[in-house]
């Protein structure tokens, strides 16, 4: 029955204009943008050049034609009469429209005075959809140049997963490329529904599957991905580091680790043995819910099904126990000998190439008096202590404390939003500014399967739209920077990144653009195009090795392992138990990625925002689908359709995070959650915070 599902948000079934013009031109290869999938895509182009519809490129080496819902609403969310055409300022409440040239002035001239009277830390960024590799270059040059401090998709997305790689690898960037599952004897999936948020790749897992690679998935319920596997461990709410803790306690006591690789390519082995010898099957079923028998069969598999792969989702990074759940499975896979290996290691969705180095003259560069943390950011902006914010995204319905946002955004004097859309954050700004989207700017892509792509513009930006890069550039002309580190245009943008970036400085712009899939890195000059990183069991940590026992405070400010009971988590606590029974996750869906996807009505009609509650339960009080009911945390309110769900866990409840006010006129579901960061990880946490349900009486609506 569950394979009818797949075609509703694969891939359409036949090509349809979504213009209203049947006569399509052309059609055109390109790289989706929406996420680092790197999926191909053919993008029909009528005869005016106006888009015509998206399609999966089957020639494309990683999702041979499969593509999820995202880029398939993107000629709808283009041609929303939501999208932003000219620039606007906002007087007494409402906005008029202003010429490009005001704008830049007004902005320069605010954006210098807040550097001079209070310093660089009273300028801020926002970056969560800066653009391709040209803005993003250009930003980060601008950015050195200046002091700006940018928060982008960490804080919210992979913070804690970032910092617990790094400790343990040196680097927080995947280390396999998600092809390499074809090579795997087994592949263990924690908190990851790929076949929602990576549906277009999620053919490779399907195929290894049918090649005999077995596939496990932990979750806290069974998702879409879960039901397509050989094995499915449902877990309790954040104890998924006492289910790795007992991993590497069975792994090590009954020595079925790799002792080759742990004596010569670890450090801290000894520490990690002593940290984890109280932690047994036993303790972790009490804590997990998962047998002891089945731990222990999971331990077997693990040490006996090489090559294996370890894939992590947001089920186990953004939650209070994530960096310690990370910190363990990932070890584990260390010790293993899985890592540096064809079809063993790590897969993220991390996909970084390394890092600009010696561009910037040091007597150029310039840094922030003050670095701040997410969670310190907001109570900077409510403080006055921003003056100037640069916001490319919409954190007033992303970040959490939704209402604490735009509080702080009201809190600071000259608000930048732009964007493509006049969305929840947008409507807060005092300045909004038309940006370009993914197919109207050249870009060069990384995706999961660590390739690099060439992404051309497609289509000329609507009205006045300019891209980050363009912003940066007119920017910097302003303020009087050095115009040499601001190259005009993608192309020219990539060679200048590429010459002072060792890691990818084999790669050239000729030979993006003709490589059929893209080329692999690293791809340092003078060497071979590199499919998966530590093949040579080199690491950039401080002793060269996987450093086992974190040590480093600098990183993740305490000593590994971390555990801690989820009622004691920052946002909830014993106490609350009576008052608050249930535990509130948001998890992303396959036609409603990101908040741009609301302004497809096809994303619309497919998907509204809802309060999936288990069924039983549903039942046993009466709950009818599609009854309004009130979600309460100790944050906030809000009312949401009721949608029972088949076994899901009795005292959980999910709903998703990237609905806002703009189109649904519906509190953000983030405005639940606190703007509290997890102790170790560092980032935000938008899974299992104590709640309540009730019906939505009237007068008793959540606001």
């Amino acid at each position: 029955m569950y394979t009818n599902l797949l075609p509703r948000y694969i891939r359409p079934a036949r090509r349809q204009e979504v213009s209203g013009s049947s006569e399509t031109k052309r059609f055109v290869r390109s790289v989706c943008g929406l996420c680092n999938g790197g999926c191909g895509l053919l993008v029909a182009l009528d005869a005016r050049g106006r888009l015509a519809g998206i399609y999966g490129d089957p020639d494309n080496p990683w999702n041979k034609g499969h593509i999820c819902p995202k880029p398939m609403e993107t000629a709808q969310i283009l041609n929303s009469p939501a999208r932003v055409l000219y620039p606007l300022k906002k007087e007494r409440g409402h906005f008029r429209r202003l010429s490009w040239e005001e704008a830049v002035d007004l902005i320069a001239d605010r954006w210098g005075q807040a550097r001079k009277n209070y310093g660089n830390a009273a300028v801020a960024a926002i970056i969560s959809k800066i653009g391709g590799s040209h803005s993003k270059f250009i930003h980060g040059i601008f950015a050195e140049l200046t002091g700006l401090s940018s928060y982008g998709t960490s804080p919210i997305c992979y913070e804690s997963e970032r910092r617990a790689r790094i400790s343990l690898f040196g680097s927080a960037a995947t280390p396999n490329p998600l092809a390499d599952v074809m090579e795997a004897r087994l592949l263990l999936l924690a908190g990851n529904n790929l076949a929602q948020t990576k549906a277009g790749q999620f053919h490779w897992v399907q195929e290894a599957r049918r090649r005999g690679t077995k596939v496990i998935v932990i979750d806290v319920r069974q998702t879409d991905t879960a039901r397509q596997a050989d094995q499915f461990l449902p877990i309790r709410p954040g104890t998924d580091a006492a289910l790795g803790l007992a991993l590497l306690y069975i792994i090590i006591t009954r020595e079925l680790y790799d002792r080759e690789f742990v004596a010569g390519f670890t450090r801290g082995f000894a520490g990690l043995a002593a940290a984890v010898r109280e932690y047994t099957p036993e303790w972790a079923e009490a804590i997990t819910g998962i047998p002891a028998a089945a731990i222990e069969q999971l331990a077997r598999d693990l040490a006996n099904l090489k090559p294996g792969l370890f894939y992590p989702g947001r089920g186990l990074a953004t939650v209070s126990n994530g960096t310690g759940a990370l910190l363990a499975f990932e070890a584990l896979m260390a010790i293993l000998g899985n890592i540096g290996k064809p079809g063993g290691g790590i897969i993220s969705h991390i996909v970084d190439y390394g890092k600009v180095q010696g561009l910037i003259p040091p007597d150029l560069i310039s840094k922030p008096e003050k670095k701040r943390n997410a969670q310190e950011f907001y109570e900077a902006m409510l403080r006055g202590e921003i003056k100037v914010l640069y916001v490319a995204g919409n954190p007033a319905v992303t970040w959490p404390a939704s209402r604490q946002m735009r509080a702080a955004l009201e809190k600071v004097d000259l608000v930048i939003s732009h964007t493509l859309l006049m969305d929840d954050t947008a409507t807060c700004a005092d300045i909004v500014l038309p940006a370009t989207h993914w197919l109207e700017e050249a870009s060069a892509q990384a995706s999961v399967n660590r390739v690099l792509q060439w992404r051309e513009a497609v289509l000329e930006p609507p009205g006045e739209a300019k891209s980050a890069a363009q912003f940066f550039r007119l920017l910097a002309g302003r303020l009087h920077l050095p115009a040499e580190y601001f190259p005009p245009d993608p192309a020219s943008s990539w060679e200048l990144e590429r010459e002072f970036t060792p890691s990818i400085k084999g790669i050239t712009i000729a030979a993006l653009r003709s490589a059929a899939g893209g080329i692999s890195y690293p791809f340092p000059a003078g060497q071979e195009p590199h499919r998966r990183l530590y093949e040579d069991k080199s690491f950039p940590t401080p002793s060269g090795k996987v450093e086992l026992e974190q040590i480093d405070a600098k990183i993740l400010g305490a000593r590994y392992p971390y555990f801690q009971d989820i009622l004691q988590a920052p946002g909830n606590s014993l106490e609350k138990v009576t008052d608050y029974p249930f535990l509130l996750s948001t998890a992303k869906v396959a036609y409603h990625y990101h908040t741009q996807c609301q302004y497809s009505s096809w994303a619309r009609d497919l998907q509204e925002p809802c309060l999936e509650i288990n069924a039983d339960l549903a039942a046993a009080l009466g709950i009818r689908p599609g009854e309004e009911l009130i979600v309460e945390t100790a944050y906030g309110a809000i009312t949401l359709p009721a949608r029972p769900v088949p076994g899901l866990p009795p005292n959980c409840v999910f709903t998703q995070p990237y609905y806002g006010q703009a189109v649904f006129s519906r509190e953000p579901a983030n405005s639940l959650f606190p703007a509290l960061t997890d102790p170790v990880g560092g980032g935000f946490m938008h899974k299992n915070l104590q709640c309540r349900i009730s019906r939505a009486l009237p007068g008793r609506e959540g606001k």
